[in-house]
């Protein structure tokens, strides 16, 4: 999700694409690090919308956070379990969220999608990995074992929590996942010439 810092001069989806487009170079964004999630869907929200900010990498998503929320950086593309306590305590104003419908903590908060954004509105997501070449009776084990754990109320209720989203999806449909992020993130790198420093 893009939040602001309550300084940022827009509150709303509408007014903050107004405000980087009438002042591009303007301001900047932090993210976990060069090539994280929230710098490589930056780069695409940018190229999609037609918006310029800076990118100010850090080393790791707290530090990020931690600078957005004192103010010495305007904006973060974030993960919401870790930015939901600081929207909660009003520290900071959640502008868009990727997620396939509103979430019931952020009703107000429009989705990529529904600002027409689609390509933008994809999940940070968990999943349990294994070596290459791990066999498959190993693998339908710690699948079976991981369904059952998501079944359970507790756990369930833990994790939606944070504003994620319960899938446990097969070995099959999440590999097909991965292959899918990696060719659209493979794109974004390839557009924006993004290089590790």
């Amino acid at each position: 999700m893009i939040a602001v810092h309550p300084s940022f001069p827009a509150k709303d989806y509408k007014a903050f694409l107004a405000e980087l487009k009438r002042n591009p170079g303007k301001y900047s964004y932090a993210s976990s690090g060069t090539g994280g999630i929230g710098h490589l869907q930056m780069e695409l929200f940018k190229s999609m919308s037609g918006s310029f900010v800076t990118h100010i990498p850090y080393r790791g998503a707290g530090p990020a956070l931690n600078d957005t929320v004192a103010g010495q950086v305007p904006m973060i593309f974030d993960n919401l379990p870790s930015a939901l306590p600081f929207i909660q305590s009003g520290k900071l104003v959640p502008i868009v969220v990727a997620a396939p419908q509103r979430l019931k903590e952020l009703p107000n908060v429009p989705t990529f999608k529904e600002m027409g954004l689609e390509p933008v509105n994809r999940m940070a997501y968990y999943g349990i990995l294994g070596p290459k070449g791990l066999p498959k009776d190993v693998v339908d084990k710690v699948h079976a074992a991981t369904v059952k754990s998501l079944q359970d109320p507790a756990v369930r209720k833990r994790i939606e929590d944070t504003g994620s989203i319960v899938i446990g999806n097969t070995p099959e449909q999440f590999g097909a996942q991965i292959k899918a992020e990696y060719e659209v993130y493979k794109k974004v790198v390839d557009s924006a010439k993004l290089k590790l420093d």
